[in-house]
């Protein structure tokens, strides 16, 4: 049982996946508060953080699940050259949107700064320059897109499962490095960047080991075409969805509530949302070129045992999760805050919003392995509805809930609206022919 469970692809995946999330954590959770406190210097490097990194999810996430149908679908209707074209084609192409991205993150930083922290004591120059230094990732996340999609359709998932580990481990070693340094917020951000261009040349290499050779190519009509039928739906779906929970409900919101609150909020929240992903999206990515397999095979029953194992998957991870988060959620904020320089009430705080994320834990991991069950399935309207439903509602509750219930509210909205997509992605599915139970 051992044997197979650790020659299993799954398992291996969330173990680096795991790794990454933790140097993550490390971070976002514990450096930046610890170096910086609930200040509103942490609030301007979370928030540059945050939008930059919204960006590239938007566009990784959007792309990624809806490229890996479509490499599968190419690779047998294509020989090996046209598919090499292809293949080069598209990574020219978003390496191309991702530098267009940062030339206008560049020139409209002050005002997405100045919209965002309007409400809050932040400077608004100190975050224009963070937001700018933090802007050229997105050059490295639109390439490591095309890339880590290309991969994933071979099923080389351990290769692209080191997007969180890179990035967050060059920001580690420079605050280990420098950590007294003057603006070290600066150096901060300038390492993510760095990070995101390692990744991408690690997933370059691991590309041309499958036998894949490089070549610039133009971009033809059908390149686009083919983009265009297969991203703009999710990625307007990812768009909104992104913009409105990690923008305006996280960062707009929240900042009305005072100085430091964004990075408190954050510290509870980074940890509930690498869990979801270490168990959600890795069970995602790991069954959707399977499922794509049987959907161009138009094995519809396959295809939904496949989806129906994944989410017992999830479920039988998530349970024992869950329950960890619900009981220990205090003695977990205590750990990682409660010997340092914050405050009592602050480290309670964090353990309490802790709690009220993981009451949807559960249905907050099925979200990304339902959504695959579309993507398989190149039903792009379905996901970019329940995208820009749930983006709605979770903007709603949480702008009603945090006038009575402060922060706590924000996070009882993330599992409300959890609860909410996990139905509305079963009635999508449904819709059909598929049963995930």
């Amino acid at each position: 049982m051992v044997k197979k469970l650790l020659q299993h692809k799954t398992f291996w995946v969330m173990v680096i996946t795991f790794a990454g999330m933790g140097l993550s954590l490390l971070v976002r959770v514990l450096l930046i508060p610890k170096r910086f406190g609930f200040s509103n210097t942490a609030d301007a490097l979370i928030t540059a953080l945050t939008v930059a990194l919204v960006v590239d999810t938007i566009v990784r996430e959007g792309a990624k699940f809806s490229l890996v149908p479509l490499f599968v679908t190419r690779e047998k209707e294509m020989d090996r050259t046209e598919y090499q074209h292809f293949t080069n084609s598209l990574l020219f192409t978003l390496l191309g949107i991702g530098f267009g991205i940062f030339i206008l993150i560049e020139l409209c930083a002050p005002w997405i700064a100045g919209g965002l922290l309007s409400k809050s004591t932040v400077d608004i120059q100190r975050g224009t320059t963070l937001l700018r230094l933090c802007a050229p990732l997105l050059i490295f996340g639109c390439g490591s897109t095309v890339l880590g999609a290309f991969l994933n359709s071979r099923q080389h998932f351990k290769t692209v499962a080191l997007r969180n580990a890179l990035p967050a481990g060059t920001a580690a070693v420079i605050f280990l490095v420098l950590w007294d340094t003057e603006n070290l917020e600066n150096w901060i951000a300038v390492a993510y960047t760095g990070g995101f261009a390692v990744y991408f040349g690690w997933l370059c290499f691991g590309t041309y080991r499958t036998g894949h050779r490089y070549a610039f190519t133009r971009i033809p009509i059908d390149t686009l075409r083919s983009l265009k039928n297969t991203i703009t739906l999710p990625t307007l779906g990812f768009a909104t969805r992104q913009v409105t929970n990690r923008l305006l409900v996280e960062i707009y919101l929240v900042s009305q509530l005072g100085g430091g609150a964004i990075t408190l909020y954050k510290c509870a929240f980074q940890i509930f949302s690498a869990l979801q992903t270490l168990i959600g999206i890795s069970i995602a990515t790991t069954g959707l070129p399977d499922m794509a397999t049987d959907n161009a095979a138009n094995d519809k029953q396959k295809l939904g045992r496949t989806l129906n194992r994944n989410v017992r998957t999830a479920i039988i991870i998530g349970i024992p999760v869950t329950l960890i988060l619900l009981i220990f959620h205090g003695k977990i904020s205590w750990i990682l805050y409660g010997r340092g320089t914050i405050d009592q009430t602050s480290v309670e705080l964090i353990g309490q919003l802790l709690f009220w994320l993981s009451t949807g834990m559960i249905f907050s991991c099925l979200i990304p392995v339902l959504n695959a069950g579309l993507y398989a399935q190149k039903a792009y309207r379905s996901v970019f509805a329940n995208m820009v439903t749930m983006a709605f509602l979770n903007f709603v509750i949480a702008y009603g809930l945090i006038e009575i219930w402060s922060l706590q509210g924000v996070a009882l909205a993330v599992s409300i609206t959890a609860l909410l997509a996990v139905g509305n992605l079963t009635f999508l599915l449904r819709k059909t022919q598929i049963s995930w139970f």
